[in-house]
């Protein structure tokens, strides 16, 4: 009997120990989502009207100035992670559609003029922005949604919604962080023609413009706007600089294009939005501060 007791006693206590560690992870975890919650950027991400989840239609601002109970803000944080997501599609869609203009464009030029070294090195050159901007781009971004699944997680324990395994864009953004080692692949050696680098580069873009059309037909509702207005606004650009009469290659030209670009986005769609990164873990966090601070925008790019 007496040993019943200290066993019955023991299982209190251990659950009194898990339910108060519990309740502290929470807290911590809503301060932390209120507190990014207050980065005032999260209010002007203007180029998605709305998204889908569970069969419901949310839009961005009613969701962040909701008053949520606490079962809800598992719920809460997902939906912000879908948002978020699909803003992140958009910035990928284009930047992949202004490679493929440029695989396309390369390789015309090449066919008429029988110039493969040129190619070898236009393709070079686009493999060199993937893998200076894209990827580094692409692994900021699902560090910022990764951060946030795991926020969503910590608050499962008093919400009622299932704990799904991934969330949109996941998979498109681990492919895209994986694409220099594929490209890198040693069995592409010298005597095998260019063309199979191209080809390669060539199909992963196009496979990553149909995956982002299949996932955010799934859950995002964008602003109307022309797919091609990017590269449509930096080729007429390059071609008012090129009628002044200064000389820049156009790939040189896109290159600095490309980098004001990603630099916008990390400073509007990660920093502005209360995200952080450790140069040290190469991983994202969210601070657990409860004093909001506005961060500086050229330091935290850098």
């Amino acid at each position: 009997m007496f040993s019943l007791k200290i066993v019955k006693f023991s299982l209190v206590l251990f659950y009194v120990i898990l339910c108060t560690k519990t309740m502290n992870v929470t807290k911590e975890t809503l301060v932390q989502i209120q507190e990014l919650l207050k980065y005032p950027r999260w209010k002007n991400l203007n180029d998605v009207n709305s998204i889908k989840y569970i069969e419901k239609i949310y839009n961005l601002k009613s969701i962040i100035e909701k008053p949520t109970r606490l079962s809800e803000y598992a719920q809460k944080v997902r939906i912000l992670t879908v948002y978020l997501g699909c803003s992140y599609a958009k910035v990928m869609n284009n930047l992949f559609l202004i490679i493929i203009k440029c695989l396309q464009i390369s390789n015309n030029k090449n066919k008429e003029k029988n110039d493969l070294l040129n190619g070898y090195i236009n393709t070079e050159e686009l493999i060199n922005i993937i893998a200076l901007f894209i990827v580094p781009t692409a692994t900021l971004m699902k560090g910022a949604l990764d951060t946030l699944d795991l926020l969503r997680k910590s608050l499962l324990t008093t919400s009622k919604i299932k704990d799904y395994q991934s969330y949109i864009m996941i998979l498109i953004l681990e492919k895209i962080e994986d694409i220099i080692n594929k490209l890198n692949n040693p069995f592409l050696s010298c005597d095998v023609t260019n063309f199979s680098t191209f080809e390669i580069l060539h199909s992963f873009s196009n496979n990553v413009i149909d995956n982002l059309k299949y996932e955010t037909e799934l859950y995002c509702e964008f602003v109307p706007y022309d797919t091609n207005y990017l590269w449509n606004e930096w080729n007429q650009k390059y071609k008012a600089i090129i009628d002044k009469g200064v000389k820049i290659v156009f790939v040189k030209f896109l290159t600095r294009k490309i980098n004001d670009y990603i630099k916008t986005v990390i400073i509007e769609k990660y920093i502005q939005l209360g995200f952080n990164f450790d140069p040290i873990t190469e991983e994202t966090f969210v601070p657990t501060s409860e004093e909001l601070i506005e961060p500086n925008d050229d330091l935290e790019f850098k």
